[in-house]
Formats: structure tokens, sequence, C-alpha cells
């Protein structure tokens, strides 16, 4: 009786460890389900991978204003706000900002002829084209508004990828 019910137990775990290896081979064998978004910005040459929940985005353009640190004139640029689909008034998402230089300004900011922000912390690069420097501003995150880990995580993977006009 006991070898009987042991050798039905090695028969079923030999069978439904053949069905889990059919399943996952065919499973591996199909296309990636896409979770991601492209947003593309033709005017400064760039595009932005967001996540598929970031789908009804909105881009939101201010400007940055540069402090002179030495015998420089004051700048300014561009600066893009991609804001989370959830924003509201009552519960502010963290934003996505994307500081815009162009290579002259971004070579001046370099040398520290001037700052953007009032941290001693710089702006960090995300990437480059023949024309313009897009970059991360000191402290971004440092309000820590909803969802900022989800905006931290999709600066991590890199998600801004330049291209010349």
């Amino acid at each position: 009786m006991k070898k009987d019910i042991v050798l039905l137990i090695f028969i079923l775990l030999i069978v439904f460890g053949f069905i889990g290896y059919i399943s996952y081979s065919k499973n591996r064998n199909l296309p990636p389900v896409d979770t991601s978004i492209l947003y593309t910005n033709t005017e400064y040459g760039f595009t932005f991978t967001l996540p598929i929940n970031w789908k009804d985005h909105s881009i939101l353009k201010e400007m940055w204003i540069g402090n002179p640190l030495s015998n420089t004139s004051a700048q300014s640029g561009t600066k893009l706000l991609i804001r989370n689909p959830k924003w509201t008034s009552s519960e502010p998402y963290e934003d996505l900002p994307i500081l815009i230089f162009t290579i002259s300004q971004w070579n001046s900011y370099e040398a520290e002829g001037f700052s953007v922000g009032a941290a001693p912390i710089r702006a960090i690069e995300l990437g480059r084209n023949t024309k313009y420097v897009f970059a991360l501003p000191a402290r971004w995150d440092f309000d820590y508004s909803t969802d900022y880990q989800q905006a931290q995580e999709i600066i991590a993977g890199k998600p801004l990828h330049p291209f010349n006009n």
C-alpha cells in the first residue's frame, strides 16, 4: 500500500513537472509585453521612456534661471516637467524635470560661471545631442512628493535618449 502511494506521488510529480516545462517553453518564445510609452520631443531632440501608467502625462514648460558666479552674464533656459497623470493640486505627484542647456551654456555652467538653484550640488547630465545638454537639477526629488520613489526608479533606468534634429 505504501509503495503504491509513493509510486503515485512520483508519477504525479513527473506529470506536473512535464506540464510545467511545456508551459514554460511556450511562454518564453512570446514577445515581451510593452510596459512603456515613449515621449518624443522634436524641438530639442530627445525621447524619454515612461512607464505605461504615465500614459496620459502632461508636459509643462518653465524657465530655469542661472545666477552668475563670475564675470558672466545671467543665463536662462527651458525647464521641462513631465507630470504624472495622477497629479492634482491637492495631491501633487513627483514631476520629472529636465533642464535644457545649449552646449555653450553647459560649458559655462561646468566652468562654474553660473549656478542653477541654491543648492551647492551640481545638476547631472542625462544626455546631449549636437545642440543641447539635458540635465537633472540638484535635489529635484527632495520634496518627497507622492510617488517620488517611482520617479527615482524612472530616472535610474536612464530614460532619456537624445537624437539630432
